[in-house]
């Protein structure tokens, strides 16, 4: 007989305060994409006495003027990004984009079709598009807030989940159908509420809580988990052995 514990499969909900994303920011970006951007500056600089300069374009590198074709600029986070027009294309299927209506994802521009059926996808539970809505995200798929529901009783799942056999739960679902119950007092064996993790005694094929692993005569919990059988009871030594006495006394 042991002890064991196990960890619900529960999703982690993780946050990131401004500063966190601040870090995360330069992480992600690195010194060569700051270099880049000083790089870029620099030949700004170049030409700044033609009114008609917009920038380097993000695809070719070249200054974008009237006598390199025409061009478009957007702003992003403060930062003006140019581009000549021939290079204002889909960064999934290539073709050109109406600088009107675009999309940024990961910094780079998408046309609509693709933002919404590549970037965007469709919900794992209807199958429409995830465009215009708010999108719940669970492992590797995508929802509807109204379609993320319990597998069981169909309630929507906001915030805390359970995830399992492939299928997502509410907590009082999961714990019906997946958490074990006591064979001493028949209730389940919850988890604990700060690690969300069971804790529970085995012993052969049965299942405690520890408050419930113990003597059946004294109700004493078991020294060192030391139990001893005797008609698929349980027993401290010495109620095993006035049970065994009394038996035998009984016999004679």
């Amino acid at each position: 007989m042991h002890i064991a514990s196990i960890s619900l499969p529960e999703s982690p909900q993780p946050t990131l305060n401004a500063v966190d994303k601040l870090l995360a920011f330069f992480v992600l970006v690195g010194m060569d994409a700051l270099d880049k951007i000083h790089q870029n500056l620099l030949q700004g600089l170049s030409f700044a006495d033609q009114t008609d300069f917009k920038g380097h374009c993000e695809k070719c590198d070249k200054p974008v003027l009237n006598d390199t074709g025409p061009g478009l600029s957007y702003t992003q986070d403060g930062i003006q990004h140019a581009y000549h027009r021939k290079c204002f294309t889909c960064a999934e299927c290539r073709k050109p984009i109406d600088d009107t209506s675009f999309y940024l994802h990961l910094e780079k521009p998408h046309c609509k079709v693709c933002y919404e059926e590549r970037i965007l996808g469709r919900c794992a539970a209807c199958d429409e598009s995830l465009s215009g809505t708010a999108t719940m995200k669970a492992g590797s798929k995508k929802f509807h807030p109204k379609c993320f529901v319990c597998e069981k009783c169909k309630a929507e799942l906001q915030g805390r989940y359970f995830e399992k056999d492939d299928a997502f739960w509410c907590r009082s679902c999961y714990e019906v159908n997946y958490l074990p119950d006591c064979d001493a007092c028949g209730k389940k064996i919850q988890p604990d509420e700060t690690t969300s993790k069971i804790t529970m005694v085995q012993c052969k094929d049965k299942k405690y809580h520890q408050g419930c692993f113990a003597c059946k005569d004294c109700r004493k919990p078991f020294d060192e988990l030391k139990a001893l059988h005797h008609k698929d009871e349980l027993y401290c030594q010495d109620c095993y052995f006035a049970v065994i006495k009394a038996m035998e006394e009984a016999a004679a």
